[in-house]
This record gives structure tokens, sequence and C-alpha cells, in this order.
């Protein structure tokens, strides 16, 4: 968690210099990023099937007497790979994201935090992804388009970041509060 809260500060130094939304548009995005979240998490959810129907499809096809050399056999095979690997992202995109939304809803840290995570995730899924590729072309493009989404996702992101409780407390906070309250 310490390296997450790392990251975290670096790139909200980073996001300070950048001109910011108007504060009512920052409210906003505070108030209603729980449901954009349940709508990422469905498209999300949906990539993974669709992750798992090319897994299928390919399966049956490498399965099935249509593949006459050894070639075509490899080529299916890498795609079940690559396509394996994309589901296991989205999979675990998909459950974080889920489990970010009732956070998000109660602007708690930890919802902000939970899709902080699958934008980390995101970044290692598309570096991952990029090389996959496995030529020059396709590792550009992806990280040039891919980059860009991750920028323009994390932009807003952090232009939330003061909408949630950031505050740290630490055990001496708790137990001074609990002897108020008696």
């Amino acid at each position: 968690m310490d390296t997450i809260t790392k990251l975290e500060r670096t790139v909200l130094h980073w996001f300070k210099a950048v001109p910011h939304l108007p504060r009512g548009v920052q409210h906003w995005l505070g108030d209603n990023i729980w449901w954009i979240t349940v709508l990422v998490a469905i498209v999300t959810g949906l990539a993974a099937m669709g992750n798992i129907f090319t897994l299928l499809g390919n399966q049956s096809v490498i399965e099935s007497g249509s593949i006459s050399y050894y070639a075509s056999t490899s080529f299916l095979v890498w795609a079940n790979v690559i396509a394996t690997i994309n589901l296991v992202f989205n999979a675990l995109t998909t459950v974080i994201l889920a489990f970010a939304v009732v956070p998000l809803r109660e602007k708690q840290k930890k919802g902000w935090v939970l899709v902080f995570l699958t934008l980390l995730l995101a970044v290692v899924s598309t570096v991952v992804g990029a090389i996959m590729t496995q030529n020059v072309i396709g590792f550009v493009s992806s990280i040039l388009f891919e980059g860009i989404f991750i920028v323009v996702g994390a932009y807003f992101l952090f232009e939330v970041h003061g909408e949630f409780a950031h505050v740290e407390r630490s055990k001496g906070v708790k137990s001074a509060k609990k002897s108020e309250d008696k």
C-alpha cells in the first residue's frame, strides 16, 4: 500500500502544473464517478467475455481438421496466449472496479485508490500487450494510443482526487477521539 501511496503522490505532483477543470465540474465528477465506474466495469466485463469467445473459437479451429500445416496452428496458439493474458487483465480490472463502486458512492478514499489501482493495471496491461504483438508498428501504436487514453483517464481521476476523504489517521488520533467521546 505504501508503494501505491508513493505513486499517487508522484502522479499528483505531475498533474499540479496542468490546467484544472472548474470546481463545479470536479464536484460533479466526484459525485458521479461511481456510476461511471459501473459503466466501465460492465464494458470491461464484456471485453473479458469477448476474450473467452476468442479462446473458444480459436480452440475449436485448432482441434478441428481444418489446420493443414504447423504455422497456422502456432499462430492460433499464440493468439490464445494473447487472449488469455487479456482475459486475466480484463477480469482483474472488472473485479477491482466492482469493489470500488460502493466506496466511491460513499466518497471514501478506498474507492479512489481502487480506481487508481486499475489505472496502474492498465499501464501494465498496455506494456504487456504491446510486447506480445511482436512487431514494431503494433508496439508503437499500442503504446501511443493506449497511453493517450491512460493519461486522459489519469487526468480525470486526479481532478476528483480532492473530492474523496484523503485523511491519514494514526492510532493516536483514533484513541484521542475515543477518549473525548467518554
